[in-house]
């Protein structure tokens, strides 16, 4: 809906009451195209306002343009993240970049234009919200030949509703059929799994202000190729278990004998030479 009347000698060409949706940590153009009659007189002031609810703080004003002059220091939880898009607002664009979103700054906010005898206003409605966090994509189960594969993915942050969308994004890249994929819950079902299923998925969460993706390799096997790995895993254990056996019985012995020398050793020098008695009993 436009507003604005040349005989008011102003003219809003935005659309007022427009609803913007950005993402915590984005910015948002709050737009206000103006147009101004031939015959207008006086100072141009744009004020832009952010307003209260009914019966709480009163009207806030954030950023003024009058005589040629920028203020922006009304609002201290605005300060030094709100700007006119236009270095020079006289040309007609009275917009305002807000930086730095935050959910605090949701709310309503009034562009008023006035050259006398003119004035006329316009609200935007700003609802700033989370977008989904990097998601996460794991298989639950085996990825067997024959089985039921599902394929999860799950965004821990983000402001409701998140749809999560599944693709291929390997050669073939058309999804498995038959599937079973619920936006909702995340999850995609792969029914009676092929071994050309197997391939490379993304997940892409979105809501109304952003989207992340995350990524998964996905192998089907026969499931005697998967007794036959098993197998071969735990033959592995075995030997490496019997190596480790051997070693440590090896170097258990060798310890044994260096202990039983060392023994033997101390024994033979404690025992008192024999030549030593022979003399003392020749010398008596």
């Amino acid at each position: 809906m436009l507003t604005g009347e040349f005989s008011s000698a102003v003219w809003i060409n935005s659309t007022d009451k427009k609803l913007l949706e950005k993402a915590v940590g984005g910015s948002a153009t709050l737009d206000c195209q103006f147009t101004l009659a031939p015959d207008d007189f006086g100072n141009l002031e744009i004020e832009w306002t952010r307003l209260s609810k009914p019966g709480l703080t009163p009207d806030s004003e954030i950023i003024v343009y009058s005589a040629g002059q920028i203020y922006d220091h009304y609002y201290e939880p605005l300060k030094d993240r709100v700007h006119f898009t236009s270095m020079d607002p006289r040309s007609g664009d009275g917009s305002i970049n807000l930086l730095l979103l935050t959910p605090s700054d949701s709310g309503t906010y009034r562009c008023q234009v006035k050259k006398v005898p003119g004035i006329k206003r316009i609200t935007t409605i700003l609802r700033v919200m989370q977008a989904p966090s990097k998601p996460s994509c794991h298989l639950k189960g085996t990825a067997e030949v024959g089985g039921n594969v599902v394929l999860h993915c799950n965004a821990v942050e983000g402001a409701i509703p998140i749809d999560y969308n599944w693709q291929r994004t390997t050669e073939p890249y058309a999804l498995p059929s038959p599937a079973r994929l619920d936006v909702t819950a995340g999850t995609f079902h792969i029914l009676g799994a092929k071994e050309t299923d197997s391939g490379t998925y993304q997940c892409t969460a979105r809501n109304r202000v952003g989207m992340e993706n995350c990524i998964l390799d996905l192998k089907i096997v026969h499931p005697s190729m998967v007794g036959m790995i098993s197998g071969t895993v735990a033959g592995i254990l075995v030997v490496l278990a019997v190596i480790t056996f051997i070693v440590y019985r090896r170097y258990k012995c060798k310890d044994d004998l260096v202990e039983e020398d060392t023994a033997n050793d101390i024994r033979e020098d404690a025992s008192p030479p024999k030549h030593r008695k022979l003399v003392t009993e020749s010398t008596v």
